[in-house]
């Protein structure tokens, strides 16, 4: 395994590192960041170009790309399991769907990944293998409940999920279509670029939640909760926001400068890790600007690449993975509000991963803290005060 240097210097002991900046928190085997980000040893450019999600679904919980027969077979199960939802997740889906029709989605997904742990009556990590179970349980059931919540809170019955890899099914699924091809592999490699990114937000609350000896469907609502926020996954919804708020390439210096003004932040740029560009942005980059060449989206494309330039000169900041992300979602035809869901479909590769692999080596985790209250008082009972 390589030795990866943390991207801030780390605090000399005894001093306080905000956001545990530059701190290394433990070890894994499962991705690194290296200069090139990398799965399980292989460069992450090779696996996006191919873009098929299961074999790096595969990769990253056994630890090698599947043979076409593994592939296959672990294919069929993640169909089934999403072909196969419990119908008492799907009712109690149901009822909140009446009760709170525009709830989020992510609500949805933590509140249903909830719901299956309890019927699958998941307590405590068993064996490996009864985790890898699990993991695959779930990496089928998650897009498959995203695509129920969306059917339920518009009040529709709920389709079934098409027979097909999950890139194809769930954009079927999303967009009430069966997408073409090159849509199919575009929305695939940005699973691919999401499904894993060593011990980000998410990621290390999942990991934080096991080493206490929970279960892997604890580790994971967890997981979506923090995923949740705008400074993590949220960050793609707000893109396009920001997009459609500048309108026109022309309104993008004013609208730069107003947020430097107000100290906002301009979302889809900078990374804590990357300090010199996120390659997983470059690569979908690329194929966004290919995919939508000669179409009405063409136009945005010519607005997002006035606001990279117009952040790189004022800023020195590149683009992270959320930019050309919500430009791809926007392209295929995905309501805004599936963007960040969709971030979780991907990501649970690589937290049920991190869930084994801590379960295999575990120490609870407990940082410490420095105190920054009151010094020491003398208690007054109520009497005196």
């Amino acid at each position: 395994m390589s030795s990866k240097k943390p991207s801030s210097p780390a605090p000399a002991a005894g001093e306080l590192a905000r956001g545990l900046a530059g701190v290394v928190a433990g070890r894994t085997a499962i991705s690194s960041l290296d200069g090139d980000l990398r799965y399980r040893g292989y460069s992450i450019g090779p696996l996006a170009a191919a873009g098929d999600f299961e074999d790096v679904a595969y990769l990253l919980l056994y630890g090698e790309l599947p043979s076409s027969t593994e592939h296959a077979a672990f294919t069929a199960r993640l169909q089934t399991a999403a072909a196969t939802l419990p119908p008492a997740a799907l009712e109690a889906l149901a009822g909140l769907a009446k009760h709170a029709p525009d709830a989020s989605p992510m609500d949805a997904l933590r509140s249903g990944v909830s719901i299956l742990g309890q019927l699958a009556r998941d307590n405590a990590p068993g064996t490996r293998t009864a985790q890898l179970h699990q993991a695959e349980q779930l990496l089928g059931q998650v897009p498959a409940l995203l695509a129920a919540w969306m059917d339920l809170s518009s009040g529709r019955p709920v389709a079934s999920w098409p027979r097909q890899p999950i890139a194809a099914a769930l954009l079927e699924r999303l967009t009430g279509r069966t997408p073409p091809a090159d849509h199919v592999a575009a929305f695939g490699t940005t699973l691919v670029l999401y499904a894993e990114h060593e011990f980000n937000a998410s990621t290390f609350a999942a990991r934080t939640v096991v080493s206490t000896g929970s279960d892997m469907h604890s580790g994971i609502v967890a997981a979506i909760g923090a995923l949740k926020g705008p400074l993590h996954g949220g960050a793609n919804e707000q893109v396009l926001e920001q997009l459609s708020a500048i309108g026109s390439p022309e309104r993008a210096e004013p609208w730069v400068n107003e947020q430097f003004a107000a100290k906002r932040v301009v979302m889809g740029f900078g990374h804590r890790v990357y300090k010199d560009g996120d390659v997983r942005a470059t690569l979908l980059g690329d194929i966004c600007r290919r995919m939508v060449a000669g179409t009405p989206a063409a136009g945005l494309e010519d607005l997002a690449g006035r606001v990279e330039q117009l952040m790189l000169k004022a800023k020195g900041l590149k683009p992270n993975l959320d930019w050309p992300a919500a430009r791809i979602y926007h392209a295929l035809g995905l309501p805004i509000r599936v963007f960040t869901p969709i971030f979780v479909v991907a990501r649970m590769s690589g937290w049920t991963a991190h869930i084994i692999e801590q379960v295999g080596d575990n120490r609870l985790i407990r940082p410490l803290s420095l105190y920054c209250g009151e010094a020491p008082r003398h208690y007054t009972p109520a009497s005196g005060r």
